[in-house]
């Protein structure tokens, strides 16, 4: 096995636990890990449609699709690597959170940065907590952040296919997409918009007045009116992976409130519905 990749840190194997875990069966986590190996060992094939065929317990396609596309972001099962101890370690640890108690109906949540003087383990990890928000939503799904970024695309992509492919509409609010002279917010709108499959669910907005330049600065990620996040990190690589940033996870009576909100928010005049059209934004 070829020993010049990183191996994943502790927030990378959970998170990747919490993909399997959402994703198989503890009574066939066995079979679909050592079916990783054999492709691998085989081959070198690990793809969705490989997996899915080797397996035996109806994998849908989108679970195939986050299971491989995670391991392959980590760096677990590539094409041309396998850590196999990474891949014990990550489905141990799906057997654990499958084992676990209900989650409670609030959680702090934290993006830790790299500081001596903090613990990485004193909350539970944001960028994997918003990616399995973001991963229940089968009705409908809010993303309001005022900045963006295409590494952030990136991250959250194989949640959103989920979502969409449960089912959920996505409500997308941010700023800067027909003003303003920066390009993040256009990137990661861009890359939604022209992705077949999230583009038919995607309706987006921007917030903004015109004549004060009022406009909106909280960061909310809503599942369903009945889960949401609340806190200080934008949907930007940054607030993902490496500002310091702390929020809630609610999944009490504040979710629905924040619904109320976004749901009175369709009817301001600040509230502009924007389309794509040849690689420009325009005001419906």
């Amino acid at each position: 096995m070829p020993t010049n990749h990183l191996d994943p840190d502790a927030d990378a194997l959970l998170e990747t636990a919490r993909i399997i875990n959402q994703s198989v069966s503890p009574a066939h986590l066995d079979s679909v890990r050592a079916s990783l190996e054999y492709l691998y060992h085989g081959d070198g094939d690990v793809t969705p449609e490989s997996l899915q065929d080797t397996t035996h317990c109806n994998l849908s396609t989108t679970e195939s699709e986050n299971i491989v596309y995670q391991l392959a972001v980590e760096n677990i099962v590539t094409k041309d690597h396998i850590n196999e101890p990474a891949l014990r370690s990550a489905f141990t640890g799906a057997r654990l959170l499958a084992a676990q108690a209900p989650e409670p109906e609030n959680t702090i949540v934290a993006t830790i940065p790299d500081d001596d003087a903090l613990d990485a383990w004193m909350f539970e990890a944001l960028h994997g907590n918003i990616l399995e928000l973001i991963r229940s939503a089968e009705d409908t799904l809010v993303l309001m952040s005022p900045f963006l970024s295409e590494d952030a695309y990136n991250r959250l992509r194989p949640a959103l296919v989920t979502a969409a492919d449960n089912g959920a509409d996505i409500t997308l609010i941010t700023r800067y997409l027909t003003y303003g002279d920066e390009d993040y917010n256009r990137e990661f709108v861009r890359a939604v918009l022209n992705d077949d499959r999230l583009a038919p669910q995607v309706t987006t907005y921007e917030y903004i007045d015109d004549s004060t330049w009022t406009t909106f600065h909280a960061k909310v990620v809503i599942a369903d009116g009945v889960r949401a996040y609340l806190g200080t990190a934008n949907l930007t690589h940054k607030g993902l992976g490496g500002n310091l940033e702390l929020g809630v996870i609610f999944r009490d009576e504040t979710a629905p409130r924040l619904t109320e909100l976004v749901e009175a928010l369709r009817a301001s005049e600040y509230l502009h519905e924007v389309s794509l059209r040849r690689s420009q934004f325009n005001r419906l």
